[in-house]
């Protein structure tokens, strides 16, 4: 626990050739009190639920759970400290709690300060899906969707799923359920019931797209674990060369959606996938329905195929030149995506306690290349700065989420969409975050969140 010391005895001396100086002597360092303990040890309010102590991003935070329908504005919490402490707000004070409220614990000349909110109970899944393949789950709505393979008999899956310690579930784990229409699932918790919907869908095709002739060759790290994942975790995953679609041995209409990830040291998009032929055939497809997700330098792939309305690639590109162990993080790398929270490709992610429009996708201490690919609103030089409504009416683009420290998520844009022209048109995702990085050198631990936002953003590519 980090504790502050915030007294010390200032001497000003005015001496003749005027100049003045501030110090603390040893006698003042003797007189401070630093002895004492700045604890929290107990936070009781009436009727609540699990007390979620939490050291976070340098803070010291305490989560109360609460039941549905509380009013959090008008909450008047029992609190015990350290033995000599104080705390202000006081124990037995009525608080708005639907907001991060401060508490501070002081004992002589230390404190320490609590940010304290609250939540609400909430039985939930927290994994839902069919064997290997992970199913999308959206804990507001009560809803969970998943992918099945063609192989399977939609009549008698077993799903397999984990959910909150403590509750019960009906159907039981383990039980084969007919799933030719949602199935309602109900999840007991502390006395309350949450009914899910639980839909299953025949999966469709998938297309992995690359410049190497097959899957075996992809010789890149990123493209290559990115590839893995994707057809280890999704059913109906096919590696699918630019040159296959450009000699007709693959016809792109077979998939409803396409990923390109490129993420080498050239962010110049490579001359396969510039071909006239292939530019040709991927526009027809995005015309016709199909979908595409672009990451690192393959997002300004879109402006090749006339995507956005105004046919302008990013605005600012960088790290190309680094090594795969080019940068080191000091502090979590993710996303802000404030004013989106509702939207499906960010539901179920792990997001820091209290905070309910930040992931972060990449943990503190491993090295990464740190390429990025991206609209910058913030500079001189942008012809959109301070202006994202105005990018967004030119290029028809949504702006999903900017870098985690970005607040407001108005500065820049490091994952946007382009939402159907009509009916007939596919939906397009793309992210050249530095975030949104597959191989990197030691343990991801936030690699989770990295594999979820991209299982939902092919869900919601899918979405009809």
């Amino acid at each position: 626990m980090k504790q502050s010391i915030y007294f010390c005895t200032t001497l000003v001396f005015a001496i003749i050739i005027s100049f003045s100086f501030i110090r603390c002597n040893d006698d003042d360092h003797k007189n401070l009190d630093i002895s004492g303990e700045t604890k929290i040890t107990s936070f009781k309010i009436a009727n609540q639920g699990d007390v979620i102590f939490q050291h976070e991003d340098g803070k010291e935070r305490i989560i109360i759970m609460l039941p549905k329908g509380t009013d959090n504005t008008k909450l008047t919490p029992e609190i015990n400290v350290s033995e000599g402490a104080k705390i202000m707000p006081e124990s037995g004070t009525t608080v708005d709690l639907s907001k991060e409220t401060v508490y501070r614990v002081t004992n002589g000349n230390l404190y320490t300060d609590y940010y304290v909110s609250t939540d609400y109970i909430s039985g939930k899944f927290e994994t839902f899906g069919f064997g290997k393949f992970k199913g999308i789950i959206d804990n507001d709505a009560l809803t969970v969707t998943f992918f099945y393979p063609q192989s399977a008999d939609a009549k008698k899956l077993i799903p397999s799923f984990t959910y909150t310690k403590g509750a019960s579930v009906t159907p039981e784990p383990g039980e084969p359920v007919d799933f030719t229409n949602p199935v309602e699932y109900t999840v007991n918790y502390h006395g309350q019931k949450f009914i899910y919907k639980v839909t299953a869908i025949e999966s469709p095709s998938f297309a992995y797209l690359g410049v190497y002739n097959d899957a075996s060759s992809i010789e890149n790290p990123d493209e290559k674990a990115a590839y893995e994942w994707f057809s280890d975790n999704f059913p109906n995953v096919e590696y699918v060369s630019f040159e296959k679609i450009k000699n007709g041995s693959i016809d792109p209409a077979h998939f409803a959606a396409m990923w390109w990830h490129t993420d080498g040291n050239i962010r110049t998009l490579p001359d396969a996938a510039m071909d006239g032929g292939v530019v040709s055939k991927l526009k027809n497809y995005y015309k016709q329905g199909g979908a595409f997700f672009f990451s690192s330098w393959a997002v300004k792939y879109a402006a090749i195929l006339g995507i956005p309305n105004d046919g302008k690639a990013v605005n600012n590109e960088w790290g190309e030149s680094n090594a795969a162990n080019g940068v080191e993080l000091s502090e979590n790398w993710g996303l802000c995506f404030a004013g989106q929270e509702s939207h499906p490709i960010f539901k179920g992610l792990k997001t820091p306690l209290g905070v309910k429009n930040k992931v972060y996708l990449l943990s503190r201490g491993i090295k990464v290349k740190g390429h990025n690919a991206i609209w910058n609103f913030a500079e001189d030089w942008s012809e959109y700065k301070n202006n994202i409504e105005g990018w967004s009416h030119d290029s028809g683009a949504k702006s999903l989420a900017s870098f985690h420290w970005d607040d407001d998520a108005k500065s820049r844009s490091v994952m946007f969409e382009y939402p159907p022209r009509n009916s007939n048109y596919g939906r397009v995702v793309c992210i050249g975050s530095e975030a949104y990085d597959w191989s990197v050198v030691g343990t991801n631990s936030l690699k989770d969140n990295l594999e979820q936002l991209t299982t939902n953003i092919f869900y919601y590519l899918t979405k009809h």
